[in-house]
């Protein structure tokens, strides 16, 4: 029988290893979560957040209580990933689908106010979990090979409990929440106001261009997400450059856009984190697959800094 113990990654998968094999295309090597139209659903958990009990191995879908939690000091991107994660949990408990489980062993820590982690293995369990059911404090719990009984309806269930507490029940998935699309769009101010004060010269990061006076007697520049948001991009100071309005529409519908996404990438944005090679390499990957798909971004990005 298969312990905890067992389930200790012996190795470090790298993510696109990982959704390689279940066949998902990856979109950004720091989400948690990774799903696809036919239902092939992936999340990456914690070691230490799995129990065992009675035989069973499992973890409670915490993800949302977390995000509530740390909202104040956690990154956006951090808020936004365990969103993530529950959004897919949640369809796949509505749908009896099961979950592809990657399983973290590293260290988490709390630096200052905000919680950090680093992971020192990572391997994608060969078993599938299952959303089983809800706890006696309505966490989702999720079990290592016990799909949920046939005769369980999770819409069923949530009406039982909600006239047992006298709660209403949790509202059922939509698509928004399924492919977490607000999440996902939310733009952070802070990540504007920090690209605002990097741009502090006025001057269009790209071309060097300074940016037309205002009124305020600073020069317009606007903000750019250089994977977009509608592509999965990350809302950071990282994938964020200040260009001027002119550049900002070629860079989306320019016929030369793909190009300048790449030189954006290398030419201006790695050069102004030069230790994040990893990070911007990447970008390129994701940047490749918006150049073979041909579904690039068809909507200017409404975020403009006054720099």
């Amino acid at each position: 029988m298969t312990t905890l113990r067992d389930l200790k990654p012996t190795k470090k998968q790298n993510v696109k290893e990982i959704t390689d094999e279940l066949g998902l295309r990856m979109t950004n090597k720091y989400d948690w979560r990774f799903s696809d139209e036919s239902g092939t659903y992936l999340i990456f958990e914690w070691l230490d957040d799995m129990l065992e009990k009675d035989g069973e191995i499992y973890f409670l879908d915490q993800a949302t209580d977390w995000a509530e939690k740390n909202r104040s000091t956690a990154l956006t991107v951090q808020i936004n990933r365990a969103y993530a994660v529950a959004s897919v949990i949640l369809q796949a408990y509505y749908t009896k689908a099961p979950l592809n489980v990657a399983i973290i062993e590293g260290v988490r820590r709390v630096v200052g106010l905000r919680e950090t982690s680093e992971a020192h293995l990572r391997q994608l369990d060969l078993q599938k979990w299952y959303p089983h059911h809800r706890d006696e404090n309505g966490y989702i719990v999720v079990i290592r090979g016990k799909p949920q009984p046939d005769g369980f309806g999770a819409y069923e269930d949530d009406q039982r409990r909600a006239k047992l507490t006298g709660s209403p029940p949790p509202p059922p998935p939509s698509k928004t929440v399924e492919l977490t699309r607000t999440a996902i769009y939310d733009r952070d101010p802070q990540v504007v106001k920090d690209v605002k004060r990097r741009a502090a010269s006025g001057c269009c990061e790209f071309c060097g261009k300074l940016g037309f006076p205002t009124p305020q007697g600073t020069y317009y520049l606007e903000a750019h997400h250089v994977i977009p948001l509608n592509l999965d991009g990350a809302d950071t100071v990282k994938n964020v450059i200040a260009i001027c309005p002119d550049d900002h529409r070629r860079a989306h519908f320019g016929e030369d856009r793909h190009e300048l996404r790449d030189r954006m990438i290398w030419d201006v944005l790695h050069k102004l984190y030069p230790d994040d090679t990893e990070y911007y390499e990447a970008l390129d990957l994701q940047s490749a697959q918006i150049r073979k798909s041909e579904k690039g971004p068809t909507k200017l990005e409404d975020v403009r800094i006054d720099s």
